[in-house]
Protein backbone atom coordinates (compact mmCIF):
# COMPACT_ATOMS: atom_id res chain seq x y z
CA UNK A 1 0.00 0.00 0.00
CA UNK A 2 0.67 3.12 0.29
CA UNK A 3 2.28 5.48 3.57
CA UNK A 4 3.33 8.69 2.74
CA UNK A 5 4.63 11.42 5.19
CA UNK A 6 6.15 14.26 3.74
CA UNK A 7 7.65 17.51 5.46
CA UNK A 8 8.27 20.96 4.97
CA UNK A 9 11.29 22.32 3.27
CA UNK A 10 12.09 19.15 1.54
CA UNK A 11 12.06 17.69 -2.09
CA UNK A 12 10.28 13.97 -2.19
CA UNK A 13 10.88 12.45 -5.22
CA UNK A 14 8.51 9.35 -6.29
CA UNK A 15 10.63 6.97 -8.73
CA UNK A 16 9.36 4.12 -10.59
CA UNK A 17 9.04 2.55 -13.95
CA UNK A 18 5.85 3.44 -16.32
CA UNK A 19 2.83 2.00 -15.02
CA UNK A 20 4.21 2.28 -11.26
CA UNK A 21 1.26 4.79 -10.25
CA UNK A 22 3.17 7.55 -10.20
CA UNK A 23 1.03 9.87 -12.07
CA UNK A 24 -2.26 8.86 -10.08
CA UNK A 25 -0.55 9.45 -7.00
CA UNK A 26 0.59 12.80 -8.06
CA UNK A 27 -2.51 13.74 -9.12
CA UNK A 28 -4.39 12.81 -5.68
CA UNK A 29 -1.94 14.45 -3.41
CA UNK A 30 -2.90 17.68 -5.63
CA UNK A 31 -6.75 17.04 -5.21
CA UNK A 32 -7.12 16.46 -8.66
CA UNK A 33 -8.11 12.80 -8.39
CA UNK A 34 -10.10 11.71 -5.69
CA UNK A 35 -8.77 8.75 -3.98
CA UNK A 36 -10.61 5.34 -4.19
CA UNK A 37 -9.64 4.58 -0.37
CA UNK A 38 -7.33 5.61 2.14
CA UNK A 39 -6.84 9.30 3.34
CA UNK A 40 -5.26 12.50 1.90
CA UNK A 41 -4.27 15.07 4.14
CA UNK A 42 -2.38 18.09 2.95
CA UNK A 43 -1.49 20.51 4.61
CA UNK A 44 -4.14 19.90 7.53
CA UNK A 45 -6.69 19.89 4.53
CA UNK A 46 -8.70 16.84 3.85
CA UNK A 47 -11.33 18.45 1.21
CA UNK A 48 -10.34 18.09 -2.03
CA UNK A 49 -11.08 21.32 -3.11
CA UNK A 50 -9.33 23.24 0.00
CA UNK A 51 -5.79 21.03 -1.00
CA UNK A 52 -6.10 22.35 -4.31
CA UNK A 53 -5.95 26.01 -3.22
CA UNK A 54 -2.26 25.45 -1.55
CA UNK A 55 -1.64 23.23 -3.98
CA UNK A 56 0.82 24.50 -7.60
CA UNK A 57 0.69 21.80 -10.18
CA UNK A 58 3.25 21.20 -12.62
CA UNK A 59 1.98 18.23 -15.92
CA UNK A 60 4.56 16.88 -17.64
CA UNK A 61 2.74 18.59 -20.72
CA UNK A 62 2.29 22.22 -19.50
CA UNK A 63 -1.61 22.85 -19.92
CA UNK A 64 -1.58 26.68 -21.23
CA UNK A 65 -4.15 28.62 -23.41
CA UNK A 66 -2.01 29.48 -26.03
CA UNK A 67 -3.27 32.51 -27.02
CA UNK A 68 -2.71 34.65 -23.54
CA UNK A 69 0.73 36.52 -22.70
CA UNK A 70 2.97 34.61 -20.01
CA UNK A 71 1.78 37.74 -17.94
CA UNK A 72 -1.84 36.73 -18.71
CA UNK A 73 -1.43 33.56 -17.66
CA UNK A 74 -0.19 34.35 -14.40
CA UNK A 75 -2.90 36.71 -13.89
CA UNK A 76 -5.76 34.22 -14.64
CA UNK A 77 -3.90 31.90 -12.27
CA UNK A 78 -4.02 34.40 -9.47
CA UNK A 79 -7.55 35.66 -10.36
CA UNK A 80 -9.17 32.10 -10.52
CA UNK A 81 -7.96 31.53 -6.81
CA UNK A 82 -9.66 34.49 -6.01
CA UNK A 83 -6.34 36.70 -4.53
CA UNK A 84 -6.47 40.01 -3.77
CA UNK A 85 -4.56 42.79 -6.46
CA UNK A 86 -1.79 43.28 -4.05
CA UNK A 87 -1.12 39.99 -3.03
CA UNK A 88 -1.53 39.10 -7.36
CA UNK A 89 1.23 41.85 -8.12
CA UNK A 90 3.97 40.66 -5.29
CA UNK A 91 3.46 36.93 -6.53
CA UNK A 92 3.34 37.95 -10.05
CA UNK A 93 6.46 39.73 -10.08
CA UNK A 94 8.82 36.96 -7.75
CA UNK A 95 7.44 34.23 -9.78
CA UNK A 96 8.57 36.06 -12.97
CA UNK A 97 12.03 36.86 -11.40
CA UNK A 98 12.58 33.57 -10.06
CA UNK A 99 11.81 31.85 -13.56
CA UNK A 100 13.70 34.48 -15.61
CA UNK A 101 10.48 35.19 -18.09
CA UNK A 102 10.40 39.53 -17.38
CA UNK A 103 11.70 39.35 -21.31
CA UNK A 104 8.76 37.10 -22.66
CA UNK A 105 5.82 38.35 -20.24
CA UNK A 106 3.96 39.78 -23.41
CA UNK A 107 4.86 37.28 -25.76
CA UNK A 108 1.77 34.56 -26.31
CA UNK A 109 2.39 31.28 -25.15
CA UNK A 110 2.06 29.57 -28.77
CA UNK A 111 5.49 31.70 -29.69
CA UNK A 112 7.05 29.79 -26.66
CA UNK A 113 9.37 26.65 -26.75
CA UNK A 114 8.81 23.99 -24.59
CA UNK A 115 11.39 25.13 -21.95
CA UNK A 116 9.94 28.55 -21.82
CA UNK A 117 6.50 26.66 -21.45
CA UNK A 118 7.26 24.61 -18.50
CA UNK A 119 9.06 27.40 -16.44
CA UNK A 120 5.56 29.54 -17.57
CA UNK A 121 4.05 26.62 -15.98
CA UNK A 122 6.34 26.45 -12.93
CA UNK A 123 5.76 30.21 -12.47
CA UNK A 124 2.14 29.78 -12.56
CA UNK A 125 2.50 27.11 -9.40
CA UNK A 126 4.38 29.52 -7.00
CA UNK A 127 2.41 32.92 -8.60
CA UNK A 128 0.34 32.67 -5.55
CA UNK A 129 0.93 31.16 -1.93
CA UNK A 130 1.08 27.91 -2.74
CA UNK A 131 2.72 25.60 0.77
CA UNK A 132 3.08 22.62 -1.95
CA UNK A 133 4.58 22.32 -4.94
CA UNK A 134 3.94 19.15 -7.34
CA UNK A 135 5.96 18.62 -10.31
CA UNK A 136 5.21 15.03 -13.05
CA UNK A 137 8.19 14.52 -14.76
CA UNK A 138 8.78 18.06 -15.51
CA UNK A 139 11.78 18.12 -17.63
CA UNK A 140 10.61 15.93 -20.19
CA UNK A 141 11.39 17.37 -23.75
CA UNK A 142 13.65 20.01 -22.42
CA UNK A 143 17.66 20.36 -22.87
CA UNK A 144 20.51 20.46 -20.35
CA UNK A 145 20.35 23.80 -20.20
CA UNK A 146 16.97 24.73 -19.45
CA UNK A 147 17.08 21.42 -16.73
CA UNK A 148 19.76 22.74 -14.77
CA UNK A 149 18.22 26.30 -14.70
CA UNK A 150 14.99 24.62 -13.65
CA UNK A 151 17.04 22.03 -11.09
CA UNK A 152 18.07 25.74 -9.43
CA UNK A 153 14.60 27.10 -8.89
CA UNK A 154 13.34 24.09 -7.54
CA UNK A 155 15.93 23.93 -5.03
CA UNK A 156 15.06 27.72 -3.91
CA UNK A 157 11.20 26.88 -4.00
CA UNK A 158 11.73 24.10 -1.49
CA UNK A 159 13.48 26.24 1.39
CA UNK A 160 9.94 27.27 2.27
CA UNK A 161 7.63 24.91 0.54
CA UNK A 162 7.00 21.40 0.30
CA UNK A 163 8.22 19.86 -2.88
CA UNK A 164 7.08 16.94 -4.22
CA UNK A 165 7.74 15.80 -7.98
CA UNK A 166 7.99 12.83 -9.86
CA UNK A 167 10.41 10.85 -12.21
CA UNK A 168 12.35 8.46 -13.62
CA UNK A 169 15.69 9.84 -14.42
CA UNK A 170 17.90 8.45 -11.44
CA UNK A 171 20.66 12.35 -12.07
CA UNK A 172 17.86 14.31 -11.10
CA UNK A 173 16.61 12.12 -8.37
CA UNK A 174 20.06 11.92 -6.73
CA UNK A 175 20.60 16.44 -7.84
CA UNK A 176 17.04 17.28 -5.85
CA UNK A 177 15.57 14.47 -3.20
CA UNK A 178 15.62 14.44 0.56
CA UNK A 179 14.20 11.60 0.59
CA UNK A 180 13.27 9.23 -2.49
CA UNK A 181 10.05 6.65 -3.12
CA UNK A 182 10.40 4.50 -4.98
CA UNK A 183 7.24 3.07 -6.38
CA UNK A 184 6.43 -0.69 -8.20
CA UNK A 185 2.71 -1.66 -9.34
CA UNK A 186 1.15 0.61 -6.83
CA UNK A 187 3.22 0.01 -3.72
CA UNK A 188 5.71 1.70 -1.93
CA UNK A 189 8.89 -1.18 -2.28
CA UNK A 190 11.25 1.68 -0.43
CA UNK A 191 11.85 4.85 1.13
CA UNK A 192 14.34 7.35 2.83
CA UNK A 193 17.24 8.77 1.42
CA UNK A 194 19.69 7.78 -1.30
CA UNK A 195 22.33 6.56 1.28
CA UNK A 196 19.05 4.30 3.49
CA UNK A 197 17.95 3.27 -0.43
CA UNK A 198 21.06 1.78 -1.07
CA UNK A 199 21.75 0.04 2.25
CA UNK A 200 18.10 -1.29 1.84
CA UNK A 201 18.95 -2.44 -1.46
CA UNK A 202 22.57 -3.90 -0.47
CA UNK A 203 23.30 -1.95 -4.21
CA UNK A 204 26.28 0.35 -4.69
CA UNK A 205 24.27 3.08 -6.82
CA UNK A 206 20.77 4.26 -6.95
CA UNK A 207 20.05 3.09 -10.51
CA UNK A 208 21.30 -0.62 -9.36
CA UNK A 209 19.12 -0.61 -6.49
CA UNK A 210 16.08 1.18 -8.58
CA UNK A 211 15.93 -2.30 -10.69
CA UNK A 212 16.40 -4.28 -7.93
CA UNK A 213 13.58 -2.84 -6.68
CA UNK A 214 10.85 -2.79 -9.84
CA UNK A 215 10.14 -4.84 -12.28
CA UNK A 216 12.46 -2.78 -14.53
CA UNK A 217 15.00 -5.15 -13.41
CA UNK A 218 13.22 -8.36 -14.46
Amino acid sequence: GLDLEIGEGETHVIMGPNGAGKSTLIKTLCGIQYATSGNVCVCGLTDFTDIRRVTGYVPETPELEENLTVIETLRQESFLRGDSRQSTDAFLKSAMKMMDLSDVASKKIKALSKGYRQRVSLARAVSFDSKVLVLDEFSGGLDPAQIVKIRKSIKKLSADKIVILSTHHIEEAESLCDLIYIMDRGTVVAKGSVQEILKQSGRKNLEEAFLSLTHGGD
